[in-house]
């Protein structure tokens, strides 16, 4: 079969196969790009229709994530801890490289240990110098804002400055700050001061939360994709099956029909002729 594959005849219509192939990844390919680009805007929408919830009730102190919590519009009350806050290094907005602002917020209706509630990460905006952080307002605030996992523990710790960590994950932070925390963060959108804590403005250019979907697939246009996929590993499937038909026709063609004699070797049986002389 191998020789087969080999000649020039198979070996030219493989040729084309693999160019058909390669049509048929690349519509697929091409599908399951869209059907990723549908999916995001699919969840982004639904999660937009989302009226906001008070935090206390899209998620418990220490909890896991709800699977149903990710960009959801959230509002919670209380009063930020100035003394625990710190900032994420290599940070970017738009050109800009520097830090996230991020500060507890000590929810007031959530149950911590002891007296104190717990508290949730709120990312309060992005400076390019940690001397440009801004202390959050004192007293009682109500914030609004877009409510996000925890990032992974990075790869590798290496020491850090005070008051700075490598990324905003919430097993670190515990580990700093202590008591309760919720399983996530806030980009903040918005704030109002309480009127006791009205203030000047901070100045911290607030953080867009990021587009999420990861995951998420429009099931139409992925049942597309599979369908060149399946396509492409067809045309191969058909080309070997042409060569291996081929290849049983000419070893069957190879091998002498015993019915059919062979006119070089005497039949044993066959008559005499008149003139030939008997033995």
């Amino acid at each position: 079969m191998l020789r087969t594959a080999l000649s020039p005849k198979w070996l030219g219509l493989l040729a084309l196969v693999v160019a058909v192939m390669v049509g048929f990844g690349l519509l697929g390919r091409w599908q399951f790009d869209v059907a990723q680009e549908k999916g995001l805007a699919e969840a982004t929408g639904a999660a937009a229709a989302k009226p906001m919830a008070p935090l206390t009730e899209v998620i418990r102190p220490g909890a896991a994530f709800p699977s149903d919590g990710l960009d959801r519009k959230v509002r919670a009350e209380g009063e930020y801890v100035a003394s625990q806050q710190v900032l994420i290094t290599g940070r970017k907005l738009g050109d800009q490289v520097g830090y996230w602002v991020v500060t507890p917020l000590r929810v007031a209706g959530s149950h911590g240990p002891g007296e104190e509630p717990a508290a949730i990460a709120i990312l309060r905006g992005f400076v390019t110098a940690p001397e440009a952080a801004p202390a959050p307002p004192a007293g009682r605030v109500v914030v609004t804002g877009t409510l996000a996992q925890s990032e992974p523990s990075p790869d590798q710790f290496r020491p850090m400055p005070p008051g700075q960590v490598q990324t905003l994950n919430v097993p670190v932070l515990l580990n700093r700050w202590g008591g309760e925390l919720y399983n996530g963060f806030v980009f903040l959108g918005g704030q109002e001061p309480a009127p006791e804590a009205a203030g000047p403005p901070d100045g911290l250019a607030l953080v867009p939360p990021p587009e999420s979907g990861v995951g998420q697939l429009n099931w139409r246009n992925l049942g597309y994709a599979l369908q060149w996929f399946f396509f492409a590993a067809f045309a191969l499937y058909m080309w070997w099956r042409m060569v291996r038909e081929d290849a049983h026709a000419r070893a069957l063609a190879a091998v002498p029909d015993p019915a059919v004699p062979d006119p070089a070797v005497p039949d044993p049986v066959a008559p005499q002729s008149e003139g030939e002389p008997s033995r």
